[in-house]
């Protein structure tokens, strides 16, 4: 059975990296992928059945031709992996075709977890993150998401996914204690108030009236809910950050974020640690929000709830005037939520805007990845042989050196224990470096010897501006460039 199982393998990754050569470029790769994967797992139990060593040599197949596609056009199927899954993910919402948008969904699904140990997995994680935000700032199917996320989890190495709808969750926890403070806060003023209706009679009506106040401001508060995401986590732009919210949004809804930020610093007095430095509330305009328009409810982002409220004390607003002031575009998607004629709920949300792995985006990435290579091999080549442990403490450590050392103007790559432990994987699989039979936890450097299995074949690309200081004319003079890697 291993051997057929072998050869079964084979039969898949030649199919397999045929198909990814022929068709990486094509508008319905993604879908052409989702039904080569059916056609070949339907011939493997019509074969064989659903025994377990072909089920992984079905894996391996897949595998080891996704490893052989360059750093290039890696990304951009990673890209494109990521959009299809928030294609079917954004059309699941519609009212139509939603069973069989979720049954292709799945299908997909299941050769996405080929992903998983594959260097491939930290790109299409970073894909994955950047759309997956946009869905969840948007009001999207939280219960989707987290099926999703459960079901290919292994392809996120840095978990940065799951960690994104903990977020929610415990945004959602946070401000329930925010309600719960609020109502503390009230309940201290009723007791004020009552200590001094006692000694001025006359100034009870005034008491009331300010108690009656807070109370409204408590049946309002459903209507607004504060996000609190980790940075870590989401990919923010900065350009999304509010530093004074006060100068662009009503004084009710400044007041609400006035309190939550005093709830927030609160609390964090009380549970935080004495040793530890209090996090700080950075606002941003991401988000949604509905706003009720006659007989209409508008679904918007945050952003568009602003432009509009700008335009809320004019008596006449020309749609052209809008459009110009605002900025949005003339083709804004309206969408009416009920289907039917006479709409009450409609979808301002522009469509997704999909990345495009253009060359800026690329080569920030190829170079990441082409200085942490030769990190690796400047440091086997003088260390011989260490616990695979160390190496990536080194190669982190160089990292932010060189990192602390760039110009605010320069391009700028954050590096994590992810990023290192599959450039060395990918290393080891070019023959620069290798474990050790009896201890696999300590990696060697393959000496230069004609005699090398795979000698030649760890080719890296790089300038030497993107060398830090203890890796330069020595890794340039050992390593030969190029763009095979």
């Amino acid at each position: 059975i291993a051997g057929i199982a072998l050869c079964w393998q084979g039969v898949v990754q030649r199919q397999v990296k045929k198909f990814l050569e022929a068709s990486c470029t094509l508008p319905d790769f993604v879908e052409r992928y989702r039904r080569l994967y059916l056609r070949l797992k339907n011939a493997m139990e019509e074969l064989f059945g659903q025994q377990t060593a072909f089920v992984l040599a079905l894996r391996h197949g897949f595998s080891a031709a996704l490893l052989q596609l360059s750093i290039l056009r890696a990304m951009h199927v990673s890209e494109r992996f990521a959009q299809y899954i928030d294609q079917m993910i954004q059309a699941s919402g519609m009212a139509s075709g939603c069973v069989e948008t979720l049954e292709r969904l799945q299908q997909f699904l299941e050769p996405m977890l080929f992903l998983s140990g594959l260097e491939l997995a930290s790109t299409f994680e970073h894909f994955y993150r950047y759309y997956l935000g946009d869905r969840l700032l948007a009001q999207g199917n939280v219960w989707l998401e987290h099926a999703v996320a459960e079901q290919i989890g292994s392809c996120f190495p840095s978990r940065f996914p799951q960690q994104m709808l903990k977020n929610l969750s415990e945004s959602s926890e946070l401000q329930q204690e925010f309600h719960l403070y609020r109502l503390q806060q009230l309940d201290r003023s009723l007791q004020e108030h009552d200590q001094v209706a006692c000694l001025l009679r006359p100034q009870v009506p005034i008491a009331a009236c300010r108690v009656s106040l807070c109370w409204a401001e408590l049946e309002e508060e459903a209507e607004v809910q504060v996000l609190v995401l980790s940075p870590r986590c989401w990919a923010v732009s900065s350009l999304c950050y509010l530093d004074e919210p006060a100068k662009h949004l009503p004084p009710e809804l400044c007041s609400y974020l006035n309190q939550f930020t005093q709830f927030y610093t609160h609390s964090q007095s009380i549970y935080g640690l004495s040793h530890s430095k209090p996090r700080r509330l950075q606002w941003t305009w991401l988000g949604h929000a509905e706003l009720q328009f006659g007989g209409w409810t508008l679904h918007v982002s945050t952003l568009q709830m602003f432009v509009l409220l700008q335009f809320n004390s004019q008596q006449e607003v020309r749609v052209d005037a809008l459009l110009q002031a605002s900025g949005l575009s003339a083709t804004t998607r309206l969408t009416n939520a009920h289907g039917e004629g006479a709409p009450a709920s409609v979808w301002l949300l522009p469509k997704q805007t999909y990345l495009n792995v253009d060359e800026d985006a690329a080569g920030t990435l190829e170079r990441k990845r082409n200085y942490i290579y030769c990190l690796i091999v400047h440091i086997m080549k003088q260390e011989k042989e260490m616990h695979i442990d160390n190496l990536v403490f080194k190669v982190l450590d160089s990292c932010q050196k060189q990192e602390a050392s760039r110009s605010p103007g320069s391009g700028r790559f954050s590096c994590s224990t992810s990023d290192v432990l599959s450039c060395i994987m990918h290393v080891i699989s070019k023959g620069c470096i290798r474990r050790n039979d009896e201890n696999p936890h300590i990696v060697e450097f393959v000496p230069e010897d004609p005699s090398t299995p795979q000698k030649g074949q760890a080719q890296f690309s790089f300038s030497r501006a993107d060398i830090g200081k203890d890796a330069t004319s020595d890794s340039r003079a050992d390593i030969r460039c190029d763009h095979d890697l």
